[in-house]
């Protein structure tokens, strides 16, 4: 007896968008559970083995570094999805936004201390 070819599932075609709001509407109910899967994703990716050579793990790293440039990525729209961007916040500097990573980095760094 032959296995027959399971069948094409198609994703079902969404109307198009009239306006710039249904945009939104339909991006703040998609992101979340978008930002939770990449989430799990880049969890479950990070805590695996890192390699030992130096090209692989550069590149482990670099995979680390793009899938949470993606849940940021996904951040961002969400606000703007939710139009709660505030208009009035002043972009930070590029010295200012590498400040506040390294703090963060920091301040992470020193909680897994505390842990141990």
């Amino acid at each position: 007896m032959e296995d027959s070819p399971k069948p094409i599932r198609r994703r079902q075609r969404r109307k198009k968008a009239s306006s710039i709001e249904d945009v939104r509407s339909l991006l703040a109910g998609l992101l979340p559970n978008l930002i939770q899967s990449a989430t799990t994703s880049y969890e479950a990716f990070s805590r695996g083995e890192e390699p030992e050579d130096a090209k692989g793990f550069a590149a482990h790293h670099a995979a680390c570094k793009a899938a949470l440039s993606h849940v940021e990525l996904l951040t961002k729209l969400v606000r703007w999805a939710e139009n709660t961007e505030e208009e009035t916040t002043k972009p930070l500097s590029e010295d200012d936004e590498i400040a506040g990573l390294l703090a963060g980095a920091r301040a992470a760094l020193k909680g897994l201390e505390n842990e141990c």
